[in-house]
């Protein structure tokens, strides 16, 4: 079982990286794969399946990564005299806003992650799982809810719409915090 689940890891790195190369459809099979299997381990042998499947998939998409780095072409230089593509701001508005969204996406989302990870280790401590495999799933899940926040984030169009994110993160933690 435990063999099964690692090589659906493998395999579920190879049909993202087939996601990231134009097939979009790969991918989000190649997420929810790797979450099964993930899953598959933690039931099955708890913190311990969950360190083995993690680490199959980082050395799976490492090796996928210096593949596609090893056959790639070499990249063209740009003329030395074209101008920078970011700009350092003037104005105090445009200071203002790349603080906000700097806090908005670091910190704030940071707290909104910890609480949806806090929630969900509490919900995990009422289902019966032991202190170990609660601590390991929270900290687990902070930095991937993080970065999931965070991705979410940088795609808003605006800082106003940056909020919303960590604001439903945030709840969705305090829920399941309160409801275990």
């Amino acid at each position: 079982m435990i063999a099964l689940a690692l090589a659906a890891i493998v395999a579920a790195m190879l049909l993202v990286r087939l996601g990231w190369a134009g097939r979009r459809g790969a991918a989000p099979i190649g997420w929810a794969i790797a979450a099964v299997a993930l899953v598959v381990l933690v039931v099955k042998d708890g913190a311990w399946g969950l360190a083995v499947g993690t680490t199959v998939a980082i050395v799976a998409a490492l090796a996928l990564v210096l593949h596609a780095a090893a056959i790639s072409a070499p990249r063209t230089m740009r003329p030395p005299r074209e101008a920078p593509a970011v700009h350092v701001p003037h104005h105090a508005r445009d200071v203002a806003r790349r603080v906000a969204v700097f806090a908005l996406v670091v910190p704030v989302a940071f707290v909104a992650a910890q609480g949806l990870a806090f929630g969900l280790q509490a919900l995990a401590r009422r289902a019966g799982w032991d202190d170990a495999n609660t601590t390991v799933l929270a900290l687990f899940l902070q930095p991937v809810l993080w970065t999931a926040i965070m991705a979410v984030q940088m795609t808003r169009a605006s800082t106003a719409r940056m909020v919303a994110p960590p604001a439903v993160a945030a709840v969705a933690g305090l829920l399941l915090w309160s409801a275990a």
